[in-house]
């Protein structure tokens, strides 16, 4: 049991439906990489596609591109973090399309909710600090009184010793349709043959949810629920 999860994935998914709509599964999911034509693990054009720019155009386009992709930050590693959801198809296509805008790695609160209506993505609702009215000394005194509590109060990622796991207010950041989902099935994931839960949408891409798991059965359960 890992003490800094955030609460329940489905407890978490549930106030994010609409009126009607039923949850069929939801979990956790903050790593997407991408095995689609072109592209590298992060999403960002590999350097051949933009060879004939030149090396140095080239390079200026791939940041640009990178950034509105979502993988700028993740440029540049040399072995992409493991991931929870892998992105199949082809540039444009509907599951890239869905979640190109997306960083690469996400919060932990980053979920993944399948419903009788879509597939929807959720992160972590974060609201933009205020500016502050406070004086210096009051800052400091803040401060202290904040290292005096961190010293004293085991932490557990985002969670705290003593203080109930609380439900985030989540915001939808990405979805596709229910018909635009053709189906799903346990699949094999790669060369290494991860099992998986395979969505396939109707033109042709579609998504591998690996989610950390590494036994069939598992998948074969998902499956079970997703289809019913």
């Amino acid at each position: 049991m890992n003490l800094g999860y955030p609460l329940g994935a489905a407890s978490q998914a549930l106030p994010s439906l609409h009126p009607g709509e039923r949850l069929l599964w939801a979990a956790y999911g903050r790593t997407v990489n991408y095995d689609v034509r072109g592209l590298d693990p992060w999403g960002v054009p590999k350097k051949s596609v933009l060879g004939k720019i030149g090396s140095g155009a080239a390079n200026f386009a791939g940041d640009v591109v990178g950034a509105a992709l979502g993988g700028g930050d993740d440029g540049g590693k040399s072995n992409p973090p493991s991931p929870q959801v892998v992105v199949l198809g082809e540039q444009g296509g509907l599951a890239h399309a869905a979640v190109r805008e997306l960083p690469t790695s996400g919060s932990l609160s980053r979920l993944w909710a399948l419903t009788s209506a879509r597939l929807l993505v959720l992160e972590k609702f974060v609201a933009p600090e205020k500016p502050s009215k406070k004086s210096f000394v009051s800052k400091a005194i803040g401060f202290g009184k904040d290292i005096a509590a961190i010293m004293t109060t085991k932490t557990y990622g985002e969670n705290a010793e003593g203080v109930p796991i609380a439900r985030h207010e989540m915001v939808p950041c990405a979805e596709i349709p229910r018909e635009a989902i053709a189906g799903f099935a346990v699949a094999e994931h790669g060369k290494k043959r991860r099992p998986c839960l395979r969505a396939s949408f109707v033109d042709g891409s579609g998504m591998d949810f690996l989610f950390d798991c590494d036994d069939p059965r598992q998948f074969t359960w998902l499956h079970s629920v997703t289809v019913s």
